[in-house]
């Protein structure tokens, strides 16, 4: 796990290695364990490391044979053994045993095509020494960063932060107009837009090739909406479910250093630091963090899954102090409309605390499987509609507990059903809306108004072919592009690496997110039942017991 950042320029950088060098440190909690630099006239790299694979030798930039090609890279491909042996069996030769120097020699031989084969999360650069070409990638659903910006001088700086870009004296520091706008209508900023006028990130699932020429960007994968829904009974789908889970956290393993587990006391944690702790062979820790509120706080839940799996379980006070209130702002970088980063905060840092590295979470879960309230409200519109009488009304206020009385209930019903006009996708259209500052625009002046009409589109996908799917699958594909990726993940990786902590999100496995969608819509909301299947596969998870084999360290079978 690393930080990487680049600038480029097909006239040439001046050999002065200043600038790169700031970029690097301004991502030094990324990977304090070692830095590393390519320099040439016409790209400069810079990698920091947090060493958790291959801990003596995978120090970067890694070159290629003739050192025509170098890699820099953040991530784990958690497949890489299995590619390692395909690749040598073709006759590429490895000096490191790196996922980093499986990646560029995948590239070698596969080319772009290399993505398809990663099992995992990353952010890659390569750069070509001969074709004086970057090939840049990010993964599947977008859970490493990547940030980039483009100069009048035609330079191209990129780096996993904004802070390392920013750290580029011909990098200017406005803010973006509509960033404003945007978050208070979404509650986040909409990618590929940053706060930060003329910062973009690279969209998930996209790869880009910067050549002295021309700019080739493309989508290498999405979510396939036309897979046909899987026909088998909810007891079979729900084992599936547990199996492919169980899969994914046995490859999300991969580390040459322990591996924790957060553990919130909520399904998606619980699941998680069950596998984690019965496929390991040392008693697994697992961290919590506990609220005085009692609306908040679920350590009850989490000691009784950390007794019944047996874990090491390491529990904290959410105790917020004057430092960390800057430092949320530094490592945060784009302003949201959520204080979940202050417990993230909290909990990586004790973690690392802790002396651990490496941590499997349940991110992810709810957007794949529907597991927030907006679901509910799908559901619950979808019925007030087939009549609209007002007792049928009365069922949001299940939803908005601070809803009273029948009228508000009308008021909040009305309101939902306008903000539905907007988008181009069935009501309500956008998980968003219903928590959409109401009076915004009595925030704003006039000159800002007129500067900024409306929020950006975020819609960078077929609206028409999303539209022909159920209307929770929608919100499930929405979730993905919207929630996940501007929200959910940049919470997850930029509060874990503000002390060098690699967050695994383990619901994320691409093949996991592709089982989950064609699982039909019913069994994942059965009323108003959230992430049912999930809830069922847990069950069988607790009924199960293991026994290890003597000869195979990761082979079970049932007890009795």
């Amino acid at each position: 796990m690393c930080g990487i950042a680049g600038i480029y320029n097909k006239h040439g950088i001046p050999e002065d290695r200043a600038i790169i060098e700031k970029m690097s440190l301004a991502i030094e909690h990324r990977g304090p364990d070692e830095e590393g630099f390519h320099l040439d006239n016409h790209v400069h790299l810079a990698s920091r490391r947090l060493s958790i694979i291959d801990l003596s030798a995978g120090e970067q930039p890694i070159y290629n044979k003739d050192h025509s090609r170098c890699i820099v890279y953040n991530g784990e491909i958690y497949n890489y053994q299995s590619l390692k042996k395909e690749l040598s069996s073709r006759g590429h030769v490895f000096k490191t045993n790196t996922d980093t120097e499986v990646v560029l020699l995948a590239y070698e031989e596969w080319g772009e095509k290399c993505l398809n084969q990663f099992k995992g999360m990353f952010s890659i650069c390569i750069w070509d020494l001969k074709k004086k070409e970057l090939f840049l990638a990010r993964d599947r659903l977008g859970i490493k960063p990547f940030y980039f910006a483009e100069l009048a001088n035609g330079t191209f700086v990129f780096a996993s932060e904004i802070k390392a870009i920013l750290k580029h004296p011909e990098v200017k520091k406005a803010i973006y107009p509509n960033a404003i706008n945007n978050l208070l209508t979404y509650g986040f900023n909409v990618a590929p837009h940053t706060f930060f006028d003329g910062i973009k990130q690279l969209l998930p699932g996209f790869f880009l090739k910067v050549r002295p020429d021309e700019f080739e960007l493309q989508q290498y994968w999405d979510i396939d909406l036309e897979s046909p829904m899987l026909n088998e009974t909810k007891e079979d789908i729900a084992l599936m479910l547990k199996d492919k889970i169980e899969n994914t956290v046995k490859s999300s393993l991969v580390s040459d250093v322990p591996v924790a587990s957060y553990l919130s006391g909520g399904i998606d944690s619980s699941i998680i630091s069950a596998f984690n702790s019965n496929l390991s062979d040392s008693t697994v820790k697992t961290l919590t963090i506990t609220f005085d509120d009692a609306g908040y706080d679920e350590s009850e839940y989490s000691k009784k899954v950390s007794r019944h799996f047996k874990t090491e379980n390491v529990e904290f006070k959410c105790n917020i102090e004057p430092d960390d209130i800057k430092n949320l702002i530094y490592y945060l970088e784009n302003p949201l409309v959520s204080l979940l980063n202050l417990p993230l905060f909290l909990l990586s840092k004790k973690t690392r605390e802790q002396g651990i590295k490496v941590v499997l979470s349940g991110d992810g879960a709810d957007e794949i499987l529907g597991g927030y309230d907006y679901f509910k409200l799908l559901k619950t519109m979808s019925f007030i509609d087939k009549t609209g009488t007002s007792c049928r009304k009365n069922l949001l206020r299940k939803i908005f507990p601070h809803l009273k009385t029948s009228q508000e209930a009308e008021a909040q019903y009305v309101y939902l059903k306008n903000i539905s006009r907007r988008h181009p996708v069935s009501f309500p259209g956008f998980p968003y809306q219903f928590l959409e500052f109401q009076f915004k625009n009595q925030l704003f002046s006039d000159e800002y108004t007129s500067e900024t009409p409306c929020p950006d589109n975020p819609f960078f996908f077929d609206l028409e072919r999303l539209s022909q799917k159920p209307l929770i699958d929608q919100a499930l594909y929405l979730e993905i592009k919207m929630r996940l990726l501007n929200q959910t993940l940049p919470l997850s990786d930029k509060m874990g690496m503000a002390s060098s902590v690699d967050n695994r999100p383990v619901f994320l496995d691409h093949e996991l997110v592709e089982f989950c969608f064609r699982i039909p819509h019913h069994y994942k909301m059965q009323g108003l039942s959230e992430k049912n299947i999930l809830k069922k596969a847990w069950k069988r998870c607790c009924r199960r017991k293991y026994v290890r084999e003597r000869n195979s360290l990761f082979s079970r079978r049932p007890a009795g």
